[in-house]
């Protein structure tokens, strides 16, 4: 995945100034952001939370916290480290992003107004092929990133019915600070987050905005075809069968 993102020269001391998306995006080389700092510091969001300076008691936060700090836990762990049991920690990270991440929320919304084209049968496959894009994307950024951590603080959070809004602001230790917003949704006595915004930028519109541009010149069908190539073979055959 290192032909997805960029690195940025680093600003100390103050907080950057809120991302935009990228006119120019496509999916091949898939750009998510407009540079690496938007989904990087989005991954270190969700590590973050396991190391925050206050415990938040909200449930939200809570079960965020205890995903992340389950993470964490794996990604310190010397006995996963070496590289015979790479794929048993990346299996045990993706369980529990699994637990966390409505990846089928997260999928529909993106796919947007194209979504209600597609048959269930290539609805599912979306699901599957995105979700695990997300995921391998993700599980990368942490394993390399989580350290870069300095501390979270949270500024507020807001519960109304079954929807939340949990805010923080995140700190590097090179003194950078963004701030970031999680969404969730309640599922049963589980929060589930379906969309984060990072200095503003909502990952689910970025992505929905990038697909609108892709499909209003090449069809679906290479669409996931480019989905199905930026993944690991294995990886893609597992999310092309889905159960």
């Amino acid at each position: 995945y290192t032909t997805l993102f960029r690195s940025e020269p680093r600003e100390t001391g103050r907080q950057r100034p809120a991302a935009s998306v990228n006119p120019q995006c496509e999916l091949a080389p898939l750009k998510v952001m407009k540079t690496m700092k938007t989904l990087r510091c989005m991954l270190l969001a969700l590590v973050a939370v396991g190391v925050s300076l206050r415990a938040c008691a909200d449930e939200p936060t809570a079960q965020i916290r205890a995903t992340t700090d389950d993470i964490l836990a794996l990604l310190a762990d010397p006995a996963l480290k070496t590289e015979a049991r790479n794929s048993e920690r990346r299996q045990l990270i993706r369980k529990e992003l699994d637990r966390r991440i409505d990846w089928a929320t997260v999928a529909r919304s993106s796919l947007g107004r194209h979504w209600a084209k597609r048959t269930r049968v290539e609805q599912t496959e979306f699901v599957s092929l995105f979700g695990r894009l997300l995921e391998e994307t993700f599980i990368d950024k942490f394993e390399t990133h989580h350290g870069e951590l300095d501390k979270v603080e949270y500024l507020g959070e807001k519960i109304i019915d079954e929807y939340a809004s949990v805010k923080a602001q995140i700190s590097t230790k090179d003194q950078i600070v963004h701030p970031v917003e999680y969404r969730l949704q309640k599922s049963g006595k589980d929060w589930r987050i379906y969309d984060i915004l990072l200095e503003g930028v909502s990952l689910v519109k970025n992505y929905r905005d990038q697909f609108d541009e892709i499909l209003a010149k090449s069809s679906y069908e290479k669409l996931v075809a480019d989905l199905r190539a930026k993944i690991p073979q294995a990886v893609a055959v597992a999310a092309s069968n889905p159960s």
